[in-house]
């Protein structure tokens, strides 16, 4: 299976924290971690581990940063031919991350924000046969409706993870095949006046919000943390259960969750084997220090799978 990860680079630092900070608040960081990251290098690199055979369009600076990041992606065997230096500096990033794996992050974009619709079409292009597109919000809209425009018009299922989370263009949601939101975007995406929507509410309400704001595409799914994520497909919602793990950073899970969902449905094209697929991914990354690092392997994941109780998916009726 062959995709196209519209990328994001940012140079990665967190640090471990014994809370999150307040405002205002100085703290003494316990441990530092520095790694390559972005979620558009994450899930390529995710992807790229499960099996998939990947291009990365990758907006890169010219910095040294860039430099590690290529020669990274070169040891892990990964095509590099769309790597584009198109600024001077590379995407950084800071998060803090608290003693039960909770975080919050920054990011300055820097060469991701030039990433243009002009880029992604010499691409696709280039790459005949590609399965699946994927796309996330640390690029601009304007490539993403591009690429999605010619996937559409090629038959490519896309894919779209609207983080970090801005007003998402109806064009965009028109064109998208796969959307997955965490609860504080699905809040956003559903004008609900709070700053996440609950578990319960969403397995029973997904179907109707999802109908009011014109959802047309196969598989919108909502992640819920340890509660698991819902997904509605088909008409259908279904909930897939979390895995139980002891969380000791939450960072990277949802761009492993994002990989492994969409190997999942490229597999199959069934809602409950690409949840299952992605679900296990989000929770061994969730279960490791650091993102890159954690990436599972194809075979690693079906590992799991196969010595740890499945969580069972729970099926209730549309509420249209």
């Amino acid at each position: 299976m062959s995709i196209l990860v519209l990328g994001s680079y940012v140079q990665a630092h967190c640090l471990n924290v014994e809370h999150l900070p307040a405002p205002g608040e100085s703290l003494a960081a316990e441990s530092l971690l520095s790694e390559h990251g972005g979620k558009g290098f994450n899930v390529g690199v995710g992807l790229h581990r499960l099996g998939a055979e990947v291009s990365l369009l990758l907006p890169l600076g010219r910095d040294a940063a860039a430099d590690s990041a290529s020669r990274c992606l070169m040891a892990e065997g990964m095509n590099v031919d769309w790597l584009l230096r198109i600024g001077d500096q590379s995407g950084f990033g800071v998060g803090f991350i608290g003693p039960s794996g909770e975080n919050f992050l920054a990011v300055y974009p820097g060469a991701n924000a030039l990433l243009d619709a002009g880029h992604v079409r010499q691409a696709i292009v280039a790459l005949p046969g590609l399965a699946l597109m994927y796309a996330q919000f640390e690029i601009q809209d304007a490539p993403i409706r591009a690429g999605f425009e010619i996937a559409r018009q090629r038959g490519m299922a896309t894919m779209l993870n609207p983080s970090p989370w801005r007003a998402l263009d109806p064009e965009i949601l028109a064109l998208t095949d796969i959307l997955v939101l965490n609860q504080t975007e699905a809040a956003h995406l559903f004008n609900l006046n709070n700053d996440g929507i609950e578990p319960a509410q969403c397995l029973l309400e997904l179907a109707t919000r999802a109908k009011r704001i014109g959802w047309s595409g196969k598989l919108l799914i909502v992640t819920l943390g340890d509660q698991g994520c819902v997904a509605l497909s088909d008409g259908r919602v279904c909930r897939q259960a979390a895995w139980p793990i002891v969380a000791a950073d939450t960072t990277g899970a949802g761009d492993a969750f994002n990989a492994g969902l969409a190997i999942g449905w490229l597999e199959t094209h069934r809602a409950e084997d690409a949840l299952l697929k992605a679900s296990a991914c989000g929770a061994w990354v969730a279960a490791r220090p650091g993102v890159l690092k954690s990436l599972p392997t194809g075979a690693q994941i079906e590992r799991f799978i196969a010595t740890n109780p499945i969580p069972i998916n729970q099926l209730v009726r549309p509420n249209f």
